[in-house]
C-alpha cells in the first residue's frame, strides 16, 4: 500500500488552536473526526480530534489544550458545515467535552445511503469507491490516550478526516443530481435532535430479551434494576455490561436475590462487578416502589400479524428499489410493527397514524404507499 502524503499540523497549545482557528474560519466546510478510548467507561474519553479542509489537517492534542473556546466557535459557526462520518460517538466527544454539537451537520455515511452506497457504508470503504484510494485500518485499535502518539498513529489519524471534504462535494453533488438534497438535510438535523433527546434517556427496557414474558410485579422489578443500573453507571463511568448483563438483570427480576452469596452462580455478573455493586443490585431488587411505572412491552407479532408485516416490507423493498437506496433507509422494522399492531388493535384505516418521521420527505416517497397497503387489508 502506498504512502500517502499529508500536510499535517499537531496542536498541542491553547495559542496554536487559537492560530489555527483563524484559518478554519475561512471555510465554508471542514470534515472533523475525533479518538477516543470507551472500553472500561460508561463515557467515551476523548484523546484527539482531527480537522482538515482537505488539503492540510490539524490534530488537536485535547490532553494539552486548556482553552477550547477557539474551537467551540467552529464548531458552532453557522457558516461553516461540519463534515462527519457516522456521527453518533462524535457528538458524544463534543457535546461532553465543549457543551456543543456540530452544527450544521453533513454525515457523509447518510449522504452516501442516499447515493446508493448501502446503509451503513465505513468510512474506508467509502473513500476507496468515491476516490479510489485505500486506507489502512492497522491504527484503528490504538491507544489514543498514549503520550506521545506514533508517526502511525498521528498518519492515520490525518488520513481518517483527510477525505471529507471531498467525499462531501461528490456526495452533495450526486444528492443535488438526484433531488435528494433535501432528504439527507432532514437526516442530518434529525441526527441531532434524536442525539439531543436520547444522551439522558434510561436504557430502553424492550432490549432486555423476554422481559414482555415477565409478570407486572416482575417487568415492575426489572425495571427499577434497569434504572438503577443506569444511574450506577453514570456515576461511577462504568460500561452496564460491568456492572450487569442484560439477562442477569432478567434473572433477579424473576428471583430477586437475598443475599451477595445467590449473586455469584449467576451468569451475566462479573466477580469484580459483584464486590463493587453487588449489594447495590440486591437492593434494587428487594425495594421496588410500589408507584413505580414501567415503560409498555408488547408480545411479539402474531403469526397473522407477521404475514401483513411482510406485506408491509414488500412494499417498502419495491419502493426502495425503484429509488436505488436500502429498505431500512426509508423506513425502520419497528415503525412498520407500529403500524401493523395499530391495524389490529381497531381495525380502522382511517385512524392509522404515520410514524412522526413520515412528515419529512418519506411522507411522499413511501408514507401513501403503506397507507394503501394497509387500506387493502379492509
Amino acid at each position: 500500500m502506498r504512502t500517502i502524503d499529508v500536510d499535517r499540523h499537531y496542536i498541542f497549545s491553547d495559542s496554536g488552536l487559537k492560530s489555527a482557528a483563524t484559518i478554519w474560519q475561512q471555510s465554508s466546510a471542514l470534515g472533523i473526526d475525533t479518538e477516543f478510548i470507551r472500553v472500561d467507561t460508561f463515557h467515551p474519553r476523548p484523546a484527539l480530534i482531527q480537522v482538515s479542509n482537505g488539503l492540510q489537517c490539524w490534530l488537536i492534542d485535547i490532553l494539552e489544550i486548556n482553552d477550547f473556546s477557539p474551537l467551540h466557535e467552529i464548531i458552532t459557526a453557522p457558516h461553516i458545515i461540519k463534515i462527519v462520518h457516522a456521527a453518533g460517538e462524535d457528538m458524544e466527544v463534543f457535546d461532553r467535552l465543549l457543551g456543543v454539537l456540530p452544527e450544521p451537520l453533513f454525515d457523509t455515511q447518510i449522504g452516501a445511503a442516499f447515493c446508493g452506497h448501502g446503509a451503513s457504508i465505513g468510512y474506508s470503504k467509502l473513500v476507496q469507491a468515491v476516490q479510489e484510494v485505500e486506507i489502512s485500518k492497522d491504527q484503528c485499535r490504538s491507544d489514543w490516550l498514549a503520550r506521545p502518539l506514533t508517526d502511525e498513529q498521528q498518519h492515520y489519524a490525518c488520513l481518517d478526516v483527510l477525505y471529507l471534504p471531498a467525499l462531501f462535494t461528490h456526495l452533495n453533488n450526486e444528492l443535488h443530481r438526484l433531488q435528494r438534497t433535501d432528504w439527507a438535510a432532514e437526516e442530518n438535523i434529525r441526527q441531532i435532535a434524536r442525539y439531543r433527546d436520547q444522551r439522558d434517556a434510561s436504557y430502553n427496557l424492550e432490549r432486555v430479551t423476554n422481559a414482555w414474558r415477565l409478570d407486572e410485579t416482575e417487568r415492575k422489578r426489572l425495571w427499577h434494576l434497569v434504572l438503577g443500573r443506569d444511574a450506577l453507571a453514570r456515576e461511577y463511568n462504568k460500561p452496564r455490561n460491568h456492572i450487569a448483563k442484560d439477562f442477569a438483570l432478567f434473572e433477579m427480576a424473576r428471583r430477586p436475590p437475598k443475599h451477595i452469596t445467590e449473586l455469584s452462580n449467576m451468569e451475566g455478573l462479573r466477580s469484580s462487578g459483584i464486590r463493587q455493586f453487588g449489594n447495590n443490585l440486591i437492593q434494587l431488587a428487594q425495594n421496588v416502589p410500589q408507584d413505580l411505572l414501567y415503560p409498555p412491552l408488547v408480545e411479539p407479532l402474531s403469526k397473522q400479524e407477521n404475514e401483513h408485516l411482510k406485506k408491509l416490507r414488500a412494499v417498502t423493498e419495491q419502493i426502495a428499489t425503484s429509488h436505488h437506496v436500502p429498505p431500512e433507509v426509508l423506513v425502520r422494522k419497528l415503525e412498520l410493527e407500529q403500524l401493523v399492531r395499530q391495524y389490529f388493535l381497531q381495525r380502522d384505516t382511517e385512524k392509522i397514524i404515520m410514524p412522526v418521521r413520515f412528515n419529512g420527505w418519506r411522507h411522499a416517497v413511501i408514507a401513501q404507499a403503506l397507507h394503501d397497503e394497509i387500506a387493502s387489508w379492509n
